[in-house]
């Protein structure tokens, strides 16, 4: 058998958003798997994160009242922009050579009387 995994190296920008600073972070991490799926038609076998850059990370703070005047408390969300560099175990699709088989299908039903229809009209 010959080796049909290989790794590539990628980088993938991805934006999170939380109430606290790791809730960000989580955020974006867990965007990652989704964003390879949706670029690669390959079998993914493994995405391992190598690197995290982080290109931007804000906090906006901001005072919440109910009712415009009562009860006024401060709200802080947190964003973050992250470049990770991910090494991707896959298998490339287009390297695996299929063989072809012609079979008959397993789930349908023989039909008796209409195979001799179709062979008395090919006679006559």
């Amino acid at each position: 058998m010959e080796k049909v995994t290989i790794k590539k190296r990628q980088i993938i920008q991805v934006e999170g958003t939380g109430k606290e600073k790791n809730q960000a972070f989580a955020n974006a991490l867990n965007q990652i798997h989704n964003r390879v799926l949706k670029e690669k038609n390959d079998v993914i076998i493994r995405i391992e994160p190598l690197d995290i850059q982080v290109v931007k990370a804000e906090q906006e703070t901001f005072t919440e009242r109910f009712l415009f005047l009562f009860l006024p408390r401060t709200r802080t969300d947190y964003r973050v922009l992250l470049d990770v560099e991910v090494e991707i175990t896959l298998i490339e699709m287009e390297t695996i050579q299929f063989v072809e088989k012609r079979v008959t299908d397993p789930n349908g039903l023989p039909l008796p009387f209409a195979k001799k229809k179709r062979e008395y009209k090919e006679v006559h």
